[in-house]
């Protein structure tokens, strides 16, 4: 029984088979990124097409590196779909997460807060008033920036809407 000796130039250049079986990843993805990224075969064995591991792994690790990949409209339509169908997935994981919450709750959440900073604010004027026995001129200039705020508030909230 003989065995072959493999030169390093060999050793390092590996078939279809042996790239998809390191890197874990489908033959046929292993095929589809050497073609993306116009890897050609370094030469072949039994019969079939090796490639040099160097280029190879380049081409099969970097593949979101080639300009326009990350644009869903250059994507082929199944990577298209893969694409959006894995943002929506990601969107609701950091709903679940509290990362992201709707408007619908933002805009509740901002009421409340109005709503709760209200009633300190109409009290301000009079407070100022009575307590530090502050002069008419600038009670009236606070009740003025109270209400620009309430109406400042009051658009934002209609914004949402």
């Amino acid at each position: 029984m003989t065995a072959d000796v493999l030169t390093q130039n060999d050793y390092f250049s590996w078939s279809l088979n042996q790239l998809s079986r390191e890197f874990g990843i489908a033959r046929e993805t292993v095929g589809k990124r050497l073609s993306d990224a116009n890897v050609r075969p370094s030469g072949e064995r039994r019969g079939h097409p090796v490639y040099k591991v160097k280029d190879a792994a380049m081409a099969i690790l970097l593949p979101q590196a080639t300009p326009g990949n990350n644009n869903p409209d250059l994507m082929a339509p199944s990577d298209r779909r893969h694409h959006y169908a894995a943002e929506l997935d990601k969107t609701k994981l950091q709903r679940e997460q509290g990362f992201l919450v709707s408007v619908d709750d933002c805009r509740e959440q901002l009421v409340e807060v109005i709503m709760a900073g209200l009633p300190i604010f109409d009290s301000l004027a009079d407070e100022l008033e009575r307590d530090f026995g502050l002069p008419p001129e600038i009670i009236t200039k606070v009740e003025e920036k109270v209400d620009a705020l309430r109406v400042k508030w009051a658009d934002k909230l209609q914004e949402l809407e």
